[in-house]
């Protein structure tokens, strides 16, 4: 690679103009700038174009393109997919819509691929404004019966993926550490990786897990070629625009769970197989537990109703999934009308 490693940012986004419009500004102020940054638009409407119009000017007295192109339609890793297409860059930064960089992002990630040249991906350290707020024991006691469960908890300096398909991610995060797979709201992928590989596009809308699959199998391929680095913090606001109804969003999460599951994970493991069913088991209990110990009202009780109904479907479409054919699902999620943005749950 002759002179310094030039970055594209690709930022899919969909009918959240305000969220873009707070993440472009720091862009605008990296201490390294981007090569370019580009907005792939499955939005409804031109209200997403008009921020991009306005923001355009400031990002060209800075020497640093700001482009828009319209996707798809097809979800977020088909949005993703494209941006890699027109990028120019060594290599693509990934940026969700509802995410907010400190100065440094782009220049950390930058210097640690040149003294790391082996590096194939680059995630900074991801702060959640829910989990800054939750405290230290609480936190506790909910990773042990996570990690019991075998669901998702955090644990300091690791980010693997568990046996069910689940994940281990950082909490104190203290130093640059290898990992498994990479959280979807920021990370950043060189280009010769997308010689090979590209973004599952039967993962539609936000495309639930579609970031572990990505970057588990290129993990898979490159060992020790994924990073998380500490000294440099993005915030995944999780916003609450745009989300999807629980009768979509639930059956998503399950399917799609299981779509990964035996795609990347199972590799005819009884094992494995095992602890997804007792994670499909934990993540079930821990629902109805949480109900009962906090009383929740009536219309979250339909949420433990939505859950158990995606289980029957999951199983009952199992040769389906097992095929890659996820369309008894997709079709009901109308991708060509206005639905709701890619980050709604992460």
């Amino acid at each position: 690679m002759n002179g310094p490693l030039e970055i594209s940012v690709v930022i899919p986004t969909r009918d959240r103009p305000r969220d873009l419009a707070d993440v472009l500004p720091t862009l605008l102020n990296q201490e390294h700038l981007p090569l370019e940054v580009i907005i792939v638009d499955d939005s409804y409407g031109d209200k997403t174009k008009r921020v991009v119009d306005l923001f355009k000017p400031d990002f060209r007295r800075i020497g640093c393109e700001l482009k828009y192109v319209r996707g798809s339609g097809d979800g977020l890793p088909a949005a993703r997919n494209l941006g890699v297409k027109i990028s120019r860059g060594d290599a693509i930064l990934f940026i969700d819509d509802d995410t907010l960089l400190d100065k440094n992002v782009v220049k950390a990630i930058v210097t640690f691929f040149e003294k790391n040249p082996k590096a194939l991906g680059v995630q900074p350290k991801i702060l959640s404004p829910t989990a800054i707020k939750i405290g230290d024991l609480q936190i506790r006691f909910w990773n042990s019966i996570c990690k019991l469960l075998m669901l998702t908890y955090r644990s300091e300096n690791r980010q693997k993926v568990r046996k069910s398909g689940m994940d281990i991610f950082p909490r104190n995060l203290t130093k640059a550490i290898n990992a498994q797979r990479f959280s979807g709201c920021c990370f950043c992928i060189k280009r010769e990786v997308f010689k090979d590989l590209k973004f599952d596009e039967n993962l539609k809308r936000w495309g639930f897990m579609e970031d572990l699959d990505f970057s588990y199998r290129l993990y898979k391929k490159n060992p020790r070629s994924l990073y998380v680095i500490s000294d440099a913090k993005v915030i995944h606001k999780a916003s609450k625009r745009g989300r999807l109804p629980p009768q979509l969003s639930i059956p998503m999460m399950t399917i799609y769970w299981f779509y990964i599951f035996f795609k990347d994970i199972f590799k005819g493991s009884i094992l494995n197989l095992l602890a997804f069913l007792w994670a499909l088991l934990g993540n079930f209990t821990i629902t109805l537990s949480g109900l009962i110990i906090k009383r929740k009202p009536k219309s979250e009780w339909w949420n433990l109703v939505y859950l158990l109904k995606s289980y029957i479907l999951a199983f009952k479409n199992l040769k389906k999934i097992l095929s890659a054919n996820l369309d008894f699902f997709n079709r009901n999620l109308n991708t060509g009308n206005k639905v709701k943005s890619y980050s709604e749950t992460r």
